[in-house]
């Protein structure tokens, strides 16, 4: 790793892994917005192949891409590796985030061969159990089975000691945030009146949650907090910014930040690869001193990289590769 350990040891940073949640949140009202009308068994299988066109070729291409740099790394730099794997390990690895299963035990409890990538197999779960839950309910009844769903994630969650899971039972954790998300566009229909004030509450709540997780909780009460404030805190922040028009939801608007919300899969995807190999390259290979100015320059210059990388494997990857799927598998 090549944050500076100042930057590193900084609570916000250390207790960012929670952002996850705020995506599958926003992941479930954006996919209440869009498809809360689906009804029958032809728009249910069209909408999942929509969802599969949209994640599969960018997923395809970063996790290939890090089978390749895992074989070079294990097989041919074995010494540049903490825990060298065997050829198998690697191949059901891959296979198990292909098909996106790397959020659940059934072929193995690791997060897939992109470490990151756990967070998308729970979002194709979440896709899934929304459109099933979609066609076979009667609209009426359809919010309160998915009710039924997060108080029965929230069960396990609890009788299991644990919230933050990733490649276990990581799509757990997924089902109860992105369905929070449908409940999230149900009330954004409702004329409720937010002042913007209520904006400004949103980063000082998040700076002193996140402090409570740093300094005060640990363990099975910091998994605890998690599972019953975090989903709700997100739910509600986004509920606020959907509701107000002041700086910040203006800001979020602005022309930079919707071209990062644009590239962002690709970010998320791509960031950790490079964020292995980076430190390596420079550091390991190059031997460049790491102390705090250097790894603060590399850090600056990777995420140059990483934006300027993700933009391409955007425009290639994600929407070419989209296209090219959409033509042969919707015929469009």
């Amino acid at each position: 790793m090549f944050l500076p350990e100042f930057l590193r040891q900084i609570f916000f940073v250390r207790q960012s892994f929670t952002f996850v949640d705020f995506f599958f949140v926003l992941s479930g009202y954006v996919i209440a917005y869009n498809y809360n009308d689906l009804s029958t068994l032809s728009e249910f299988k069209n909408y999942m192949l929509k969802r599969f066109i949209r994640l599969f070729p960018l997923l395809f291409y970063t996790v290939t891409l890090m089978l390749s740099m895992d074989l070079i790394g294990n097989f041919v730099f074995p010494s540049l590796v903490e825990n060298v794997d065997t050829l198998s390990t690697l191949f059901l690895r891959y296979i198990d985030t292909l098909l996106f299963m790397n959020s659940s035990p059934i072929l193995g409890s690791t997060s897939g061969i992109n470490g990151v990538s756990w967070s998308i197999s729970s979002e194709m779960i979440s896709y899934f159990v929304f459109g099933l839950v979609s066609i076979i309910a009667a609209k009426k009844s359809k919010p309160y089975i998915l009710l039924l769903i997060i108080l029965a994630c929230i069960a396990f969650s609890v009788y299991n000691g644990s919230h933050f899971n990733t490649g276990d039972y990581g799509f757990i954790r997924g089902l109860i945030s992105f369905n929070l998300g449908y409940f999230v566009y149900l009330l954004s229909l409702k004329q409720i009146k937010i002042n913007n004030v209520f904006e400004y509450i949103i980063p000082v709540a998040l700076l002193t949650v996140f402090y409570i997780m740093h300094y005060h909780l640990n363990g099975f009460n910091k998994q605890m907090f998690g599972l019953f404030f975090i989903p709700i805190f997100f739910s509600i922040s986004i509920l606020i910014l959907i509701k107000t028009n002041g700086r910040i939801s203006t800001l979020l608007s602005k022309k930079p930040l919707l071209f990062l919300g644009d590239i962002s899969y690709s970010l998320y995807l791509n960031h950790f690869l490079f964020l292995l190999i980076f430190p390596k390259i420079i550091f390991n290979l190059l031997k460049i001193p790491q102390n705090t100015y250097t790894e603060i320059l590399v850090f600056v210059v990777f995420l140059i990289f990483i934006i300027g990388y993700s933009k391409l494997t955007y425009i290639y990857i994600e929407k070419k590769g989209g296209s090219y799927l959409r033509n042969i598998i919707l015929k469009k």
